[in-house]
């Protein structure tokens, strides 16, 4: 069982999870190009760890369950250290978390009313995380001094990974109420023959 739960590809995932403190710690001490590196190094074990997975067919649930958290707690730390560096700002950084929180809650709650249920990524939901991904790389790119990265594009990224994640907030509720909205009632039990209705 050990041997079917730690996959190749769930250990490429739990890889990445390392890769949330090494970031951390090289953007702080202002190691900008390790940090990059570890970026770059990320996104690579993201492709790898889904390719294995398919290839190998090594889907569990402990992968499928690993691998958004994995990305999540990179990108959540990502931002936080990059506001803390001044290379975001802050506002994008609790818009950012604040949406995370937000859906997290909203499946707790789904489980506990309803019973689990799987919440799984909408369109805009990952057009949003592919634009957060992109802004993380190119903020990094810009302390890094990479040519051709300016000021500007951190600027328009940074607008569009906000407009991204309130668009896909907003879908995320307007799914959720259509999905289990309308389900409450029809889960209340039928009244017994000859009883009035409450």
């Amino acid at each position: 069982m050990a041997s079917r739960t730690l996959t190749p590809a769930n250990q490429i995932t739990i890889l990445r999870l390392v890769f949330v403190p090494l970031f951390a710690i090289f953007e702080v001490s202002r190691n900008y190009g390790w940090a990059l590196a570890i970026l770059l190094g990320a996104a690579l074990s993201d492709v790898v760890d889904g390719l294995v997975a398919r290839v190998f067919h090594e889907e569990s649930p402990l992968g499928i369950a690993l691998d958004p958290i994995a990305d999540k707690l990179l990108l959540g730390t990502a931002f936080v250290v990059l506001a803390f560096r001044d290379a975001l700002p802050w506002w994008l950084t609790i818009l950012v978390l604040s949406r995370d929180v937000a859906i997290i809650m909203t499946a707790l709650l789904i489980s506990l009313v309803v019973g689990y249920r799987p919440f799984r990524p909408t369109v805009l939901g990952k057009i949003s995380t592919v634009c957060q991904v992109a802004t993380v790389f190119v903020a990094v790119s810009y302390q890094v001094h990479v040519p051709f990265v300016r000021e500007l594009l951190v600027e328009v990224c940074t607008y569009v990974v906000a407009a991204a994640t309130v668009a896909s907030g907003v879908h995320y509720l307007l799914v959720v109420q259509r999905r289990y909205g309308h389900h409450e009632p029809s889960a209340r039990p039928a009244d017994p023959p000859g009883e009035p209705p409450n």
